[in-house]
């Protein structure tokens, strides 16, 4: 927890004793020209688009610039509609409403603004608490092939969340799980923020309070934290760490009990533009899991993680890429076999005209186990990000991967997995919007397990279908309601389940 500490000393002395930060104010700029011939027939063809632009003088230049928000994500929605238009290197600039010196809100540099507004406030703040309550019914509490039970679940769930500078968006999503190698789920997509600094910090709880089954009550936490910096001359630095105290989904591997864990990763990347189409990248992270039971000693292990890149930009918003990963795998109590990985992929990551982002690449694994006895694993590797917004009310996620797991069965070697998930996202009205989301495992367990009479290597095919309403009352308050079906479907028919959900959660945020 010693990354999470310094981010957090570095927040409380930023908003406390430097006079250094106000409101972030973003504008998308369009054109920079050598005269005004051009100029105000642009502003005047976009205002009749009802987008409004101004110009202003820069270091010798005219820059067309649009909007003015304090929502980063209005900016980026801003941005694909100028880029649909024909400005396809459109690009943010963040600027202040107050400056504590004579310099203007252009000449004023990247992380250099003064103190306005109030700390807890809902426009921009340093500070944005927030609240949820869910309640849910489950046909199948134990996610079991028979004898099912059910039971209405409430969850409370407090958390509250900084950044400095103010942004009025969460910036930072880092998606683990305690059976991949490294504890990243997937690549994580960087992003370099258009300030010369960013920090931010989350922490929520979830609280399940359960009416039959109160054995099953729990409280789980997560508390996370970024802080990067955009040095000059090209190169920036991020600092992460992540902290869960969670439990399995029920029914995991062979467990009818509910397994609790802790999970920590902490990580470094450095990013160096080496010129205008060259960048490398390294990645270092290390991923500790510890399981509360002892029925689960053979899981507690330490990951260390090398990951290398070197991108090349074929196209303005495209890049070709190759990618290293070295990965360690210690078992702390030695009742799984120690292992190490290595990735040798290559692929394409892209930002098209601000609709489209993500990355694809594929390879090939080798896991070599310490114990010689067990057969080197040969894998291809896959995986597949993409964010598409269709319109600005209509957007497509997809997550694909191909890759090895840590097996969750002790007599098993490892797992691979094959997934994929889809959500689609549609905004009905103003105020009403709604999500859609299907999913597909499958994992094939590498050793075999005697269960129930049986001897064969598991194999699971996982399908998940929901689909949920937001209703926004408020800017700060909204309701969901929803609906979620689960379905496994193993060759050891012990292992089957079906689950039906419905939940309706409500939420205030500032």
């Amino acid at each position: 927890m010693r990354i999470l500490s310094r981010i957090i000393l570095v927040c409380l002395l930023s908003i406390l004793f430097s006079p250094q930060f106000s409101d972030a104010i973003y504008t998308v700029q369009i054109a920079s020209l050598s005269g005004r011939q051009g100029v105000a027939d642009t502003i005047s063809r976009l205002s009749d688009q009802g987008i409004k632009c101004f110009d202003i003088q820069q270091s010798g230049y005219i820059k067309i610039r649009c909007g003015s928000t304090e929502s980063y994500k209005k900016a980026e929605e801003l941005k694909q509609v100028l880029a649909a238009s024909g400005y396809k290197d459109a690009f943010i600039v963040a600027s202040s409403t107050k400056m504590k010196s004579e310099k203007t809100a252009a000449e004023q540099p990247i992380g250099e603004e003064g103190i306005s507004g109030e700390i807890f406030e809902r426009r921009g703040g340093y500070f944005h608490p927030f609240l949820s309550i869910t309640g849910y019914y489950t046909d199948n509490v134990f996610n079991t092939n028979d004898d099912e039970k059910d039971d209405y679940v409430a969850v409370i769930s407090p958390g509250i969340w900084l950044s400095v500078p103010r942004i009025k968006e969460q910036l930072f999503e880092l998606t683990t799980s305690s059976v991949t190698p490294g504890g990243m789920s997937t690549t994580r997509l960087r992003k370099r923020f258009p300030r010369r600094y960013q920090t931010y910090l989350l922490y929520t709880a979830d609280i399940e309070q359960f009416k039959k089954y109160s054995s099953e009550n729990t409280i789980n936490h997560k508390i996370e934290g970024l802080f990067q910096y955009n040095f000059r001359g090209g190169l920036s630095v991020d600092l992460y760490e992540q902290f869960i105290k969670t439990h399995d989904e029920r029914g995991t591997g062979v467990s009818t009990e509910l397994d609790k864990y802790n999970t920590n990763l902490a990580g470094i990347t450095a990013s160096y533009d080496i010129s205008r189409r060259f960048r490398i990248r390294l990645d270092y992270s290390n991923y500790y899991v510890n399981y509360k039971d002892t029925r689960n000693d053979f899981r507690d292990r330490v990951d260390n993680s090398i990951n290398t890149y070197l991108f090349y930009k074929f196209l303005p918003k495209t890049s070709a890429f190759v990618e290293y990963d070295y990965l360690d795998i210690h078992y702390r109590k030695g009742i799984l076999d120690d292992s190490v990985e290595h990735h040798f992929l290559g692929g394409l990551q892209w930002e098209i005209t601000g609709k489209s982002r993500g990355t694809a690449k594929a390879g090939y694994g080798i896991k070599d186990f310490e114990n010689s006895d067990i057969d080197t694993a040969r894998e291809l590797f896959l995986e597949l990000q993409l964010e598409h917004n269709f319109t600005p009310k209509t957007s497509l996620k997809l997550i694909g991967t191909r890759r090895t797991n840590e097996t969750n069965i002790s007599v098993t070697d490892y797992i691979l997995t094959h997934s994929i998930t889809a959500e689609y996202l549609q905004r009905l009205t103003s105020k009403i919007s709604s999500a859609i989301d299907l999913s597909y495992q499958h994992d094939k367990y590498k050793g075999e397990l005697t269960f129930g009479g049986k001897t064969d290597e598991r194999k699971d095919n996982i399908y998940r279908a929901s689909v949920a309403f937001d209703y926004g009352f408020r800017d700060w308050l909204k309701f969901d309601l929803g609906y979620i079906y689960t379905k496994r479907d193993s060759n050891f028919s012990d292992f089957d389940y079906t689950n039906n959900t419905v939940f309706f959660r409500v939420t205030g945020s500032l």
